[in-house]
C-alpha cells in the first residue's frame, strides 16, 4: 500500500486524475482496451471533471460503476447520473459506459444483465464512508459476508444497506481485487482515522480493512486535509 498527502483536494484530484489517465492508457497500450470502474458520492466530481479533459483513447475505455443504487438513472441519487454529468463530458464522451442498474425496477434482471457484462477492470476507485465501508460493503449488512468472501461467483450483488437509503449493487470483493491497480480516495481528519483503525487488521467492522490488509492487487490511498 502506499499512502499519498495532498493539502487540499484540488491537488489530490489532480494527483489522481494524472495517476489513473497513466494507467489507462498504458493498459489500452498493452492490451487495446482498459476499463475503469468508479465510485459514486460529492467527493468524486473534481476527479471525475479532470479526467474527462485527459487526451486518452476514451473510444477504448469501458466506463463502470463500483456500486449503483436501485433507483432510475435519471434519480439525483443515482451513480450513473453522475457519472454522465460530470465524466463522460469532453474528451471522455466517446468512452463506452456500462452501468449497473439497468432495469431499476428489477434488481435480478440487473444482476444479471451487470455479471454477464462484467469485465475485470484495469482501474478501480474506491471511496471510504465514516462507518469504513467500501463500494456497498457495508458494515452490518446481511450481505457483507457474500460481499467479502472470496468464493463468491458473482461479481455484483445486492446489498440493503443498514442505514442509508435504497437497495444497493456492488461488486464483491472478489472482483475488486482482481482489478491491475486499486485507489482510494478519501477526505478530511475523520476518514484518516477511521482508515487508520481499519488498517490494523481485516476486520468486519471496517470493510474497506480488506482492501488495505491484503497483498494481491496494488492499492495506493489518495488523502487530502
Amino acid at each position: 500500500m502506499q499512502w499519498l498527502e495532498f493539502e487540499s483536494p484540488g491537488a489530490q484530484a489532480d494527483a489522481l486524475a494524472a495517476a489513473i489517465a497513466a494507467d489507462l492508457k498504458q493498459a489500452v497500450e498493452q492490451n487495446g482496451r482498459a476499463v475503469l470502474a468508479v465510485s459514486g458520492g460529492r467527493s468524486p466530481i473534481a476527479l471525475f471533471e479532470r479526467l474527462a479533459q485527459a487526451d486518452l483513447p476514451w473510444q477504448r475505455v469501458t466506463v463502470t460503476l463500483v456500486d449503483e443504487r436501485m433507483v432510475p438513472a435519471d434519480h439525483a441519487d443515482s451513480n450513473a447520473r453522475l457519472v454522465r454529468e460530470h465524466l463522460l463530458q469532453g474528451k471522455a464522451a466517446d468512452a463506452t459506459f456500462q452501468p449497473l442498474a439497468t432495469h431499476p425496477e428489477d434488481e435480478a434482471r440487473s444482476i444479471d444483465d451487470a455479471c454477464r457484462a462484467f469485465t475485470w477492470p484495469t482501474v478501480a476507485v474506491l471511496g471510504m464512508g465514516d462507518d469504513g465501508h467500501t463500494a456497498s460493503l457495508f458494515p452490518d449488512a446481511a450481505e457483507l459476508d457474500a460481499g467479502l468472501d472470496l468464493g463468491q461467483k458473482q461479481a455484483i450483488i445486492g446489498v440493503t444497506p443498514p442505514a442509508a437509503p435504497h437497495r444497493r449493487l456492488s461488486m464483491t470483493r472478489k472482483a475488486l481485487l482482481k482489478c491491475d491497480k486499486l485507489y482510494l480516495s478519501i477526505q478530511g481528519n475523520g476518514k484518516r482515522e477511521v482508515f487508520e483503525r481499519a488498517s490494523a487488521q481485516a476486520d468486519r467492522r471496517w470493510p474497506i480493512s480488506y482492501f488495505v490488509k491484503q497483498d494481491e492487487t496494488p492499492l495506493d490511498v489518495y488523502w487530502a486535509a
